[in-house]
């Protein structure tokens, strides 16, 4: 027999000493701070211009340090302030010190968003793991690494709002998007037991899901997106709901309301009606 030990202790260890900073943001108003991995392009780009219009402070982060700066210059050019922090999410020791940097030169951090993200596609049977390793990585590994450095930073402060963009094709497999699925499924359950343990601490989590999005990783698709959203009006909508820290952010409702539908459909209805779809796969993030 196998003994689970549940911890119940009211003791919160966070490694970091009580500090007093700014008060946390009162719900229905954007954060006065705020960390976005995936900074460089596409969804995270849109949410760094859309926060910097309302004076949020930034800290963007991504790989590709050319783009990562024109963002932080068009930040800028909109009033906003932005502090550009070089990152590869798929090495967990720099995000943790990243997101330390981020906390100290920001005075404190109200909201970290998990976006970098990679959509690859290719079918099951020339699937190999040199395919799905390089998505997990970014989409698993990364996201969550985020997440988790966050915490001890928000917990110290006690208040913090930690945000993740997994996507509407993580409720189902997709044709040809097994990696990219099952990485969104992942990414939306982990941030489904954060809200449930970290709940009765004040801090805040949200999945954020969207559908297609005109982001740079459905900019090749060969094949119908139905309801696409530009990624502008993507952005300002995510910006607005996460004012209220919802557990989750979903839309268009359209899309929304198929794949509710497609979750409860037996497993040889779903097969067939997915695969009388295109073989191709573009995602949102």
């Amino acid at each position: 027999m196998v003994e689970v030990v549940l911890d119940h202790s009211p003791t919160i260890d966070t490694g970091y000493p009580p500090r007093q900073l700014m008060p946390s943001t009162p719900p229905g108003r954007r954060p006065r701070t705020l960390l976005i991995t995936g900074a460089s392009s596409g969804i995270g780009r849109a949410l760094a211009l859309e926060y910097a219009r309302g004076g949020t402070k930034l800290a963007l982060c991504a790989r590709r340090e050319a783009d990562l700066e024109a963002t932080a210059s068009s930040a800028r050019e909109l009033g906003g302030t932005a502090l550009c922090i070089p990152l590869d999410v798929t090495d967990v020791d720099a995000v943790a010190e990243a997101v330390k940097h981020a906390d100290r030169e920001l005075g404190g951090l109200d909201m970290v968003i998990a976006n970098a993200g990679r959509g690859d596609t290719k079918l099951s049977t020339r699937l190999t793991w040199a395919d799905v390793e390089p998505v997990l990585d970014v989409n698993v590994r990364g996201a969550m690494a985020t997440l988790v450095a966050a915490i001890p930073v928000f917990l110290a402060q006690k208040h913090g709002h930690l945000v993740g963009v997994s996507s509407l094709a993580g409720a189902r497999g997709l044709p040809t998007s097994a990696a990219y699925s099952a990485s969104k499924a992942a990414l939306s359950v982990f941030l489904e037991s954060l809200r449930i343990d970290l709940a009765p601490t004040g801090l805040r989590v949200t999945d954020v899901q969207p559908g297609f999005v005109a982001t740079p990783i459905n900019e090749k698709a060969d094949f119908p997106m139905p309801f696409k959203w530009p990624v502008d009006k993507a952005a300002a909508v995510i910006a607005r709901r996460l004012e209220r820290a919802p557990p989750v952010v979903a839309f268009p409702w359209p899309l929304v309301l198929a794949t509710r539908l497609g979750r409860i459909l037996p497993a040889w209805i779903y097969d067939r009606v997915v695969r009388a779809q295109s073989p191709g796969g573009a995602h949102s993030a």
